[in-house]
């Protein structure tokens, strides 16, 4: 936790989840909550000019310059919206009770890869479901749960707060939560497969690669080592691999989801994964909020591992 007020200001999502932010998130209505939130977020961005410049450069790294002035900066202002508007999924996922939640996702959530789920889960080992943190992915598991679905997640808490909130919302769902900063989180990971659960893991959290010695793969224009966490689940648990999102549409949100393999071979996993986010990236940047962080441990990723741009 941050020692003082300053270092909460630099911390876009200790700023958010401030205690009295937290309060309103149960209280208001979910519109005015927006706005509210949103407001805080243009406040946030503008006390912190740095978050401001890490965003834009990071978008400058993968974007190019094939956008234009105009265009470039009408992609960074829905990007800092995107970025705030995935607090306020995060806030009212986390601190608003289950039934009125549960009733917001069933509204405005539509499931367009439910047929691609079921066929992995016939297969009867489990499921291994990758994400990434675009659109309302704090929306997958609540809703997989209140579909009659099994998930386990991966997660990190930022906050105390966020922690005892969602550990106390799981327990009233069959919704299992992996603390990823606890000891053992593969083996915890391998046994939910193992119980036919779904294992929902992010395959965009850059400083917790485990870069491969043997395999590499492109990713935003420059030649990188895979990811090996990924490829060791899939290889000890032979379970089925959909990668799915969460997308923010004009009409509500929608679950799509693709496979990606199917338990039997034995082909690296983590390049396909990665193909299917830079996709989702390429036409969507506003919906990935990996931005203010995403130039310094990409490049520090690459210039560790001798990695070199196509």
């Amino acid at each position: 936790m941050p020692s003082d007020a300053n270092a909460v200001s630099k911390d876009i999502s200790r700023f958010l989840q401030k205690a009295p932010n937290v309060f309103l998130a149960k209280l208001l209505p979910l519109a005015v909550y927006r706005r509210y939130l949103s407001l805080l977020g243009w406040i946030y961005f503008g006390i912190n000019p740095q978050e401001r410049i890490n965003i834009s450069r990071s978008l400058k790294d993968v974007l190019g310059q094939g956008t234009g002035w105009i265009g470039f900066h009408s992609i960074l202002l829905r990007t800092y919206c995107g970025i705030v508007e995935h607090y306020y999924e995060k806030m009212i996922n986390a601190h608003r009770e289950l039934p009125a939640m549960i009733h917001f996702l069933t509204r405005n959530l539509s499931f367009s890869g439910k047929n691609v789920l079921d066929r992995a889960e016939a297969e009867g080992k489990g499921c291994i479901l990758v994400t990434g943190h675009f659109g309302a992915v704090e929306y997958i598991p609540l809703f997989l749960s209140a579909n009659h679905y099994r998930p386990s997640m991966i997660v990190r808490f930022k906050t105390e707060a966020l922690r005892k909130a969602l550990v106390a919302k799981s327990q009233l769902v069959d919704l299992e939560l992996i603390d990823a900063d606890h000891p053992n989180v593969v083996f915890k990971a391998l046994r939910a497969i193992q119980r036919r659960r779904i294992l929902i893991t992010m395959c965009d959290e850059i400083h917790h690669w485990r870069p491969s010695r043997k395999h590499s793969a492109s990713l935003f224009g420059k030649c990188i080592p895979q990811d090996r966490t990924l490829d060791t689940l899939y290889r000890r648990s032979k379970a089925p691999v959909v990668f799915g999102v969460v997308a923010r549409e004009e009409s509500g949100y929608d679950v799509k989801m693709v496979p990606i393999a199917d338990g039997k071979t034995g082909d690296p996993i983590c390049c396909a994964v990665w193909q299917r986010l830079e996709t989702l990236v390429y036409q969507n940047p506003e919906q990935w909020y990996q931005w203010p962080n995403f130039h310094k441990d990409f490049s520090t990723y690459c210039s560790n591992k001798a990695c070199h741009a196509y």
